[in-house]
């Protein structure tokens, strides 16, 4: 594989080499290994008349005043959404990290993307640019995910020490299994975007619970976008935002069950099919799941296809307590508190009020407006990755957080195969409704 600049093309296993070598010892200039890949024959000069030499990155100056990172994201333009919720930007213009590479097959929208995150190199293939960069940093970005349990296994073993990943982690829990193997093997951190863990309003809620002021968590019911997704496509691509949001702030789920329908009707296995997105099997326009909580505290999570489509501000969950209750709405930017224990419509001196919640800003603490939401909380994310690299622990958002969020997911899919509780963790680590095609 080759990248391309200007009017030469330079070998990504030369600009390894002479990369590492330079900065091994970036003084020797004219030593046979440090060569300069653009100019063959001539070697690299001084520093600081490195940078002067060339245009081109091999001959910058020194370690000691380069990033400390080295970042890259993995595209796949061959699939819908191949760069997610801008997922590739996450890492661009962190502090001390350098964002060098780009790999997606389609020429055209990689070089289009590629100016959104100054115009790093450029590959075809996302294993070349792994072996030729060797970044210390990547981004997985496609909205597709049939093939992110293979791109992080790949990721890992080229030697990564971070990831950050578009949801959901992987198509089935035996996937994500390799995955926390692997990583936890080779000390990878990763984060997943479920990026409402990094929004101050969830965090707000989350306290809110902690410190009693709705008194006991005793029920939780939430709601998928309800748009033409509905049903397993709503859970499987949304849902994942809701269930996660609530284990971050209800705890670790005992057990779960479900019910899928489709016309009305309870789902069978006839009605199973591979799904769009990567999704595998999926089945039914409507269901419900229902969770208990190692607290004691119940869930129910209901989706269903509505094909007016159009926004979905009801989109979210509304937690209920001994003494009052509170309401995320809108993929959290609207939150209400309400002072009883269930909603009261006709009492006009009940009323919901808005939490006063911290304004979201960059990692940097500069302001962040709601059209640049993703931006900022993906680049908090990207920050919390390198703070993990530094001083231990996981992510807010990490992989194992995201593992049991995909395993509320499976278990409605298996409570309905087997019309009984499932109990975690799950012993089915498959796709259920794929277990199900297969029994049949």
């Amino acid at each position: 594989m080759a990248w391309a600049t200007s009017s030469r093309t330079v070998s990504g296993a030369v600009w390894k080499s002479a990369t590492r070598a330079m900065r091994a010892d970036p003084q020797r200039a004219g030593a046979p290994n440090l060569m300069c890949p653009c100019r063959p024959g001539e070697p690299y000069r001084e520093y600081p008349g490195a940078q002067a030499s060339c245009a081109h990155q091999p001959c910058l100056p020194p370690e000691s005043v380069m990033s400390t990172y080295r970042a890259a994201a993995i595209a796949d333009s061959t699939l819908e959404r191949a760069y997610g919720h801008a997922i590739h930007q996450a890492f661009y213009e962190l502090p001390d990290v350098e964002l060098t590479a780009l790999a997606d097959p389609v020429a055209e929208p990689r070089a289009e993307r590629a100016a959104e995150i100054g115009n790093p190199r450029q590959y075809d293939d996302y294993r070349d640019m792994l072996a030729a960069e060797s970044p210390d940093l990547v981004s997985i970005c496609p909205h597709h995910f049939k093939h992110h349990g293979r791109w992080l296994l790949d990721v890992i073993e080229s030697g990564a020490r971070g990831i950050y990943i578009e949801k959901p982690i992987t198509a089935s829990l035996d996937e994500a299994d390799a995955v926390l193997e692997a990583a936890d093997a080779a000390g990878t951190k990763i984060a997943v975007a479920h990026q409402n863990r990094y929004r101050p309003g969830t965090h707000r809620v989350a306290e809110l619970v902690r410190e009693g002021a709705i008194g006991t968590l005793r029920y939780i019911h939430a709601v998928g976008k309800c748009d033409q997704r509905g049903g397993t496509h709503d859970l499987r691509v949304l849902g994942t935002h809701v269930l996660d949001a609530l284990r971050f702030i209800a705890g670790d789920v005992a057990w779960a069950t479900g019910h899928m329908q489709v016309d009305g009707r309870d789902v069978t296995v006839d009605d199973v099919f591979d799904g769009p997105e990567g999704l595998g099997q999926m089945a039914g326009d409507a269901l419900t799941g229902y969770f208990t909580f190692d607290s004691g505290a119940i869930a129910r999570f209901d989706t269903y296809t509505r094909p007016s489509g159009g926004p979905s501000p009801w989109f979210g969950y509304e937690l209920w307590g001994t003494e009052g209750g509170i309401s995320v709405r809108d993929a959290g930017r609207t939150i209400l508190r309400y002072p009883a224990p269930a909603n009261l419509p006709g009492d006009s001196s009940l009323a919901w009020e808005a939490v006063d919640v911290p304004d979201l800003t960059y990692p940097d603490g500069r302001p962040a407006s709601d059209a640049q939401l993703l931006d900022a909380l993906n680049r908090h994310a990207a920050a919390d990755i390198i703070a993990c690299i530094e001083n231990g622990g996981e992510p807010i958002s990490s992989a194992r957080q995201a593992t049991a969020a995909l395993e509320m997911v499976m278990a409605i899919l298996e409570g309905h195969r087997t019309g009984a509780r499932v109990p975690f963790p799950m012993r089915t680590r498959a796709n259920p409704l794929a277990v199900w095609q297969a029994e049949s």
